[in-house]
């Protein structure tokens, strides 16, 4: 279940992420923000591409001596998903359109928070 649990982050990450690196000027306009965003969301979108995806499909392959990359997975999801609700709570957002930003969010807080839970109360799976 653990290990399906990641090819499905896995597989939520590559959309996720393929949809920023890509299709950015999307976002942009559905959130009402200003263009100048893009470069940004290019970037979060080749970090979650290639750190989320490509680390937790690593790991659902091989999980066996995984614990270190599921580790720094884990910690950078942290710092990412923390920057995220930091920038929301002192309104660093263009975005008129707030919402699809807190259900970012929303969604950066449920993986992190499953992240911190798998990598403390399954880590014999990843030694």
């Amino acid at each position: 279940m653990i290990k399906l649990s990641l090819l499905v982050l896995s597989i939520f990450s590559l959309i996720y992420g393929v949809y920023f690196l890509f299709f950015p000027f999307n976002f942009v306009n559905i959130t009402a923000a200003e263009e100048t965003n893009i470069a940004w969301l290019r970037n979060i979108g080749a970090s979650i591409t290639g750190l989320l995806f490509i680390g937790l499909l690593y790991i659902y392959i091989n999980p066996e001596k995984s614990l270190k990359l599921l580790t720094i997975i884990t910690i950078t999801s942290i710092i990412q998903t923390s920057a995220l609700i930091y920038s929301r709570l002192f309104n660093e957002f263009s975005a008129k359109k707030i919402f699809l930003i807190d259900l970012t969010i929303y969604s950066a807080l449920i993986v992190t928070i499953y992240l911190i839970f798998i990598t403390i109360k399954y880590k014999k799976i990843f030694n």
